[in-house]
């Protein structure tokens, strides 16, 4: 039924990663959003929550903005497909909130860190 593929759905939301010091969306990761887009225009009752998060290199104040850069590339890629603006929200966080927190990261640490999650809200 609906339940159960809302279920799959669900799983099929990305979480998109970046290169380093970058906000562009890799083609890897634009099949993914081109699904969310989808779900998101068959589902009208569905809101999208949308986080832009660093790695732990560069100041705070650099990455702050650099993460709003993630986030808001992710959300204009998605409004770019037919998702209404309004039915998102970004919001981001810099270095904060690190998946792997680590002093020296090595690479694969560092790139889990590099992202951008998406959230479903009712």
């Amino acid at each position: 039924g609906i339940f159960e593929e809302l279920q799959k759905e669900l799983i099929a939301i990305p979480i998109v990663y970046f290169d380093f010091d970058k906000s562009f969306i890799r083609p890897v990761h634009m099949k993914e959003l081109e699904r969310t887009a989808i779900m998101m225009r068959r589902m009208p009752n569905l809101n999208l929550y949308i986080e832009g998060h660093t790695d732990q290199r560069g100041s705070e104040e650099y990455n702050k903005s650099l993460s709003e850069r993630r986030s808001e590339v992710v959300m204009k890629y998605l409004v770019n497909r037919g998702v209404d603006a309004a039915r998102m929200q970004h919001e981001w966080f810099g270095k904060t909130r690190p998946v792997v927190d680590c002093g020296e990261c090595n690479a694969a640490q560092h790139q889990l860190n590099r992202r951008t999650e998406l959230k479903l809200k009712k």
